[in-house]
């Protein structure tokens, strides 16, 4: 079990609440521990010797006013409150050490009549979104992120799911990931105004930490409307995770247009070393783009 503190420890190092433990249950004091002084594991006082100058007397007088715990300011960061106002509510769900990221034994069939239940527009997507319960993601988030870009997008940029940055952000690919991004596309001659950026799941798991095939199934009617309306030349799939998927089925949910799969910018800021891995699948895109 872990204090509440833990948390905000993580949070003031920027290492995010992934870094937590995924058996840890965080404890949230309620203000009467908080409020309270006494040590369970104190012994009867002992009888002191009088005072024997008036400075003295004041001295103890002094410490004895003086509170016993001090409390400090807490920084306000919308995206830890909401994850405060989660952990309020349930407790995390240990997954099974043994849980992969993703169950790749699942047939085409089980993937097609999990979504196949939504048809759903382009246009209506950010609408559903808000109210979509398909997956238990929307208990975790704090807004779902149906993308951006151009409509008529030459590229379309996916990558599994939005992480927790993102989702205090609201916009996918943010900060150094972004750059990064965006870098690698300039690489091959694509602006940022050729792409529309999206991910196959759209709510962050703040909590659940990792992603599962029923996320993957539940959002998949999401980007299926996204690369009928806009067609792209390619698709580029952004993550380790998109190797794991049967590729016959995963090029059936593209509609068959011609795909590439890169390791995450995320990835990529942390283990350099695959940048030339990059750069390969950068390199046949460049040949599905014309």
């Amino acid at each position: 079990m872990l204090d509440s503190r833990y948390l905000y420890l993580h949070e003031a190092m920027g290492l995010g609440p992934m870094w937590l433990s995924q058996a840890a249950h965080l404890i949230i004091p309620d203000a009467a521990e908080k409020n309270t002084s006494v040590d369970d594991n104190s012994t009867a006082p002992t009888r002191q010797p009088t005072p024997s100058s008036t400075g003295e007397q004041q001295a103890i007088a002094a410490a004895k006013t003086e509170p016993a715990h001090r409390s400090f300011p807490q920084p306000t960061n919308r995206h830890r409150a909401a994850l405060q106002q989660i952990i309020s509510q349930r407790p995390p769900t240990a997954l099974p050490e043994t849980q992969t990221a993703v169950d790749s034994s699942i047939d085409s069939s089980s993937h097609q009549s999990i979504a196949g239940e939504l048809n759903i527009s382009f246009e209506a997507i950010p609408t559903a979104l808000i109210a979509c319960t398909r997956c238990n993601l929307h208990q975790e988030r704090c807004t779902p992120l149906p993308g951006y870009g151009a409509v008529n997008a030459r590229l379309l940029v996916v990558s599994s799911n939005p992480a927790p940055p993102d989702d205090s952000s609201q916009q996918l690919f943010s900060g150094e990931v972004g750059k990064l991004l965006n870098n690698m596309l300039a690489a091959i001659n694509i602006s940022a105004e050729e792409v529309f950026y999206t991910s196959q799941v759209k709510c962050a798991p703040n909590i659940s930490l990792r992603i599962t095939a029923e996320h993957l199934h539940a959002c998949l009617p999401y980007l299926r409307a996204q690369i009928e309306h806009i067609r792209p030349q390619a698709v580029l799939l952004l993550g380790q995770i998109f190797t794991q998927l049967d590729q016959n089925t995963l090029a059936q949910n593209l509609h068959n247009i011609p795909y590439v799969i890169s390791p995450h910018p995320a990835r990529l800021l942390r283990q350099s070393h695959l940048k030339a891995t990059a750069w390969a699948a950068l390199k046949q895109l460049r040949n599905y783009l014309h």
